[in-house]
């Protein structure tokens, strides 16, 4: 094995093999073991998502906002909240998977977030106010950490965190009042109901 090679693996997580002298051979270099496992592979793998999260999580959780806003973002941002798509994968049976808001694209956290046509024109008024250009990522943590560097200061990642944080919490509101209380798509009321939220 030439030294290009064992530098190219010896790079890769969890992967090494010996030094100068030694017989070249496979070596894996996680924790204690010398040997792979699928146990200690899924271990390293999930030991960097969870370091991920961890770090998101505690952006979220420095912001201003409400305990439970907060906590609806963060699973925004882990993909963990009942969208239709998400519903559909745990097995529950739905008339359709298409967004309510927009009703072209299934309702998806990417979509119902940031693709949809109807949270478009909800984060294109709050660009307004904020008084920026701004083009956004669909996916909702490269978005949630875009947004938060609009303003690069300490104060500002507080303020634009409780104003994301605020967005997403009111699109959200305002799905769920569509789809169990019958209610309005209405892009300039949800606008409304963050301002209010990010200032009271």
């Amino acid at each position: 094995m030439g030294e290009s090679d064992g530098g190219a693996v010896g790079s890769t997580p969890g992967w090494g093999w010996g030094g100068p002298g030694e017989t070249d051979s496979w070596v894996w270099k996680v924790g204690d073991l010398q040997s792979f496992t699928v146990s200690s592979a899924y271990k390293l793998i999930r030991k960097d998502n969870e370091a991920d999260s961890l770090l998101v999580f505690s952006k979220i959780w420095r912001s201003k906002a409400v305990p439970s806003t907060a906590l609806l973002a963060w699973r925004v941002l882990e993909n963990k909240l009942a969208t239709r798509v998400n519903l559909s994968r745990r097995g529950v049976q739905l008339e359709s998977l298409r967004c309510v808001l927009c009703g072209k694209e299934e309702e998806s956290c990417s979509h119902l977030f940031f693709g949809c046509t109807f949270a478009w024109r909800v984060w294109c008024l709050c660009y307004r106010w904020l008084g920026v250009l701004f083009v956004a990522h669909n996916e909702p943590r490269f978005n949630f950490d875009q947004f938060r560097l609009i303003l690069p200061s300490k104060t500002g990642f507080f303020v634009w965190n409780t104003i994301w944080i605020g967005v997403v919490s009111e699109i959200w509101s305002h799905r769920n009042t569509i789809i169990f209380k019958r209610g309005v798509a209405d892009a300039s009321e949800v606008f409304a109901l963050v301002q209010v939220k990010v200032w009271s």
